[in-house]
């Protein structure tokens, strides 16, 4: 009887272990630029923000992200605690957040889908100036959600993702991710991750 329950343990694991393992591999940066405007110093501590419409996908979605992050050695909290359920309706609410979680830095991700190849993103070019100023409101809009008909519709997804600096007021890094399409919000997250967050460490932006 033991050893068929270690047995299944050891199944559950593997199977967990396949499916990380899946979603790292199919999930790539395909387009990222650092603001040439933006010298401030690697940021200590983030506020992540999920805009997705689903509140309960939104949270997944943070609180993992916030764990890999605190895997990796930096600080990190999610915006939901802070805000509304529908957490990023109000760009006045969303910047009063980040200031008052006693965060350096907010690293927000719209989730929408994959309309453009590979090529199209990478071509696309970053307005930093435009951008920094309208941060908040950007991630107030409505913005897609995991859901069946994502699964269905589509292979993969893109994830578009912001670091901003509060104290600069200004955006420091930008960048596009594809991924596997799937309503699990936290098998998405653990993915991008795993992609992003080396990625921000290599260019000195995250400590």
């Amino acid at each position: 009887m033991r050893r068929s329950v270690r047995l299944a343990v050891h199944i559950s694991f593997a199977a967990l272990a396949c499916a990380l393992l899946a979603s790292c591999a199919s999930t790539s940066l395909v387009s990222s630029e650092r603001n040439p405007a933006y010298s401030g110093p690697a940021l200590k501590r983030l506020m992540v923000v999920g805009a997705t419409a689903d509140p309960r996908a939104r949270k997944a979605f943070e609180d993992e992200f916030v764990a890999k992050l605190a895997a990796a050695g930096v600080t990190a909290v999610p915006s939901y605690p802070m805000l509304s359920e529908t957490g990023t309706s109000d760009p006045a609410e969303l910047r009063k957040a980040a200031e008052g979680a006693g965060v350096d830095g907010v690293l927000a991700a719209r989730l929408v889908r994959v309309e453009e190849s590979e090529a199209a993103l990478q071509a696309q070019a970053y307005n930093f100036v435009d951008r920094s100023a309208a941060f908040y409101g950007y991630y107030s809009a409505d913005a897609g959600s995991f859901d069946a008909t994502l699964a269905s519709e589509t292979s993969t997804i893109t994830i578009h993702f912001d670091l901003y600096s509060v104290a600069a007021s200004r955006l420091a890094w930008s960048g596009k991710a594809t991924t596997f399409a799937s309503t699990d919000a936290k098998q998405v997250a653990a993915g991008l991750a795993y992609t992003l967050i080396p990625a921000l460490k290599q260019q000195k932006l995250l400590e």
